[in-house]
Formats: structure tokens, sequence, C-alpha cells
């Protein structure tokens, strides 16, 4: 599992940041995805519930 980020279409409403820091953050100034900063579940479930589809997961 891939998880990709769209910054094109990305509405910035960081849900993802507040429900799932470990994966979502910021660093230097720039959005990072950890892809194993959190089980696999719960990665799916903060993608699943993005309110602008931003982010996708890559099988």
């Amino acid at each position: 599992m891939k998880v990709t980020w769209d910054e094109n279409i990305c509405i910035h409403s960081a849900k993802c940041v507040k429900n799932l820091p470990s994966v979502f953050t910021k660093q230097d100034g720039k959005f990072v995805i950890i892809q194993d900063g959190a089980p696999e579940d719960q990665i799916r479930k903060v993608v699943k519930e993005c309110p602008s589809a931003a982010l996708k997961i890559e099988e």
C-alpha cells in the first residue's frame, strides 16, 4: 500500500494531520506522509475521510 497526495486538489482542511499526525505531518514546511507511522487500517480510514479526495491509496 502506498499513500499519495495531490496538492492541486487539496483544500487543506488538515483532517489527516489532526486525525493521524504520526502519518500525516509537516516537516521543514512540507507535507510528509510517513507510510509506516500507523497500522494500515487506521491510514485507510483517514484517507477515506479526506474531504477533497487529495489522498489516495495505491495498492
